[in-house]
């Protein structure tokens, strides 16, 4: 079904028509209290008008999907534009528009901050951080781990800081620089990193990998130690050792999957830097595999 409408909604996916469709709903809005104003009532012509309004907004936020654009600048968008219909309801005499305005600015603002600048919901894409992330897990990415996030800035940050090493991390990889990944930071700028015999060393010292178990498919879990933390990771037996010796630059970082033989990270493509890390993987807070029903089971933190 969701393929259906995405696929329908496909050829419009622009910004011609994403401020083509923002633009009615601003209209939309403006159209609203004017016609309060002047006590135009009707239930009927209402509901087809707030009916309107929702069959754009579900265009607009298909668009955001499929162009992975930044939903965040358009909340921000919102709730200046709510905010605005606010101030003028505050001047009319009209207590059902004033009481309206209100609530859809709360509701808006309200989101704005969560999505924003608190936690925003992703779904893992692939499996190259399992066992600790399955395809299908749902996540909530805390967006100021690294900073404040400027609004229609590109992501661009203020009070900055850098990931700690053992961070699940949310970023732009330097070869796909529009699609987010999920990956595990080993190292930072400065260190030297090696990778034989499916063992990590940093500066010199391997990381701590004891046996763990085997999984339901036959591959071997281990419980690796980076920087104080214990975490679960997955090797394929089968499948040779990606062998490499690198040295990070300064204020870059070096990331890997949890899933060792099945994950495209530093290894293949190289290092990632600060700016293009926009949030840290903290909970799953819901599952939904292809072909199951959605199941709260793994929810938790993760680790």
């Amino acid at each position: 079904m969701f393929n259906i409408f995405f696929d329908a909604i496909t050829p419009i996916a622009n910004i011609f028509w994403f401020l083509i469709l923002n633009t009615a709903i601003c209209l939309i809005s403006i159209h609203w209290i004017l016609a309060r104003k002047n006590s135009d009532s009707n239930p009927k012509y209402h509901r087809i008008i707030q009916t309107f309004a929702l069959l754009i907004s579900l265009l607009v936020i298909g668009i955001l999907w499929i162009k992975q654009w930044n939903i965040g600048d358009l909340l921000a968008f919102y709730s200046l534009f709510s905010g605005l219909i606010l101030l003028v309801s505050l001047q009319i005499d009209n207590e059902v528009i004033k009481k309206e305005s209100r609530g859809w600015f709360l509701s808006i603002l309200l989101v704005f901050v969560l999505r924003g600048y608190i936690y925003e919901p992703w779904q893992i894409p692939s499996s190259s951080m399992k066992p600790n992330l399955e395809v299908g897990d749902f996540v909530l990415v805390n967006r100021n781990a690294y900073g404040l996030e400027v609004p229609f800035t590109n992501r661009a940050k203020i009070f900055s800081k850098s990931p700690d090493i053992g961070d699940i991390v949310v970023f732009y990889p330097p070869h796909k620089p529009t699609t987010p990944f999920v990956k595990r930071v080993i190292a930072k700028g400065g260190d030297n990193v090696v990778y034989v015999n499916k063992k990590f060393f940093v500066n010199g010292i391997q990381l701590d990998s004891n046996y763990f178990s085997e999984d339901i498919a036959g591959s071997s879990l281990f419980f690796e130690q980076n920087n104080n933390l214990k975490y679960l990771i997955r090797q394929i037996d089968s499948r040779p050792s990606n062998n490499g010796n690198w040295i990070v630059p300064e204020g870059m970082f070096f990331v890997s999957g949890d899933n060792r033989d099945n994950s495209s990270d530093s290894r293949e493509w190289g290092f990632i830097k600060g700016e293009s890390v926009w949030g840290r993987a903290d909970y799953i807070w819901l599952s939904w595999q292809s072909g199951d029903r959605p199941t709260f089971q793994r929810v938790g933190k993760i680790e």
